[in-house]
């Protein structure tokens, strides 16, 4: 993940997220469905590719007593979420290595991160290992398509105010029975894993073999060394999974 340091540090991104994703009508649909559920008074989060902060804002507009830290590899938005949000922690690293111990976080939750990282199975083995209740992230989604979509073929072009200066960065979709499978079998075993989601078109920026993409929010909940089945809720995304 830090090779895509650069393109997220530049002033067009960093001013962009700088002024958007910050207030709860920001949210995606499919990102309202769960994080009311899993916000409890007190808790410890953990937001991986956290940009300028805003979703601190927005965690805290629906529990106020959060206890929130945030990591991201632009060091420019960073700096940002630090002077705008002096009462939260934010650190400079990235998802892969993760520098926090076992079961620290209540939540961890990732957004726009899984979506330009083809080696997603790392960052979500990490998210899961740092957490000790719920991991809670977005990805695209696709049946059938085996492994992940290659960069070369599935690119998004970074544009903001409308202007492209050649960089890019991986356009990910996953192969939704992969993703499914490979959850199922972390250790411990997750006590449930629920989804929610919607086709939606792919980007304009985009340059991919697909002309739509599930918008997918996976909801892991933590097992223990005593689980023994995982609890699927997945109806509410529109695909059908052969795990079951």
């Amino acid at each position: 993940m830090a090779e895509y340091a650069e393109p997220w540090s530049k002033p067009d991104a960093v001013d962009y997220y700088a002024k958007n994703r910050h207030e709860e009508s920001d949210r995606y649909p499919s990102e309202r469905v769960f994080l009311s559920r899993v916000l409890f008074p007190g808790a410890k989060v953990l937001d991986v590719g956290c940009a300028s902060g805003g979703f601190f804002n927005i965690m805290r507009s629906i529990e106020p007593t959060i206890e929130y830290t945030g990591i991201d590899i632009a060091e420019p938005s960073i700096e940002i979420a630090k002077a705008k949000y002096p009462e939260a922690t934010f650190l400079v690293t990235d998802g892969s290595t993760v520098p926090f111990d076992d079961n620290e976080f209540d939540l961890v939750h990732c957004t726009s991160v899984l979506v330009i990282e083809p080696r997603y199975e790392g960052v979500i083995r990490e998210m899961y290992r740092v957490a000790n209740r719920f991991v809670l992230a977005d990805i695209r989604l696709l049946k059938g398509i085996g492994g992940v979509t290659d960069p070369k073929d599935s690119y998004y072009r970074i544009e903001f105010n409308g202007k492209f200066d050649g960089t890019t960065v991986p356009y990910v979709i996953a192969d939704a029975d992969e993703v499914v499978d490979f959850i199922l079998g972390l250790e411990p075993k997750p006590q449930a894993l629920r989804g929610t989601g919607y086709f939606h078109d792919v980007s304009a920026a985009a340059r991919t073999p697909y002309s739509q993409v599930c918008m997918s929010v996976l909801l892991v909940q933590k097992g223990t060394p005593n689980t023994a089945r995982t609890e699927l809720d997945l109806e509410e995304l529109p695909l059908k999974f052969g795990a079951s």
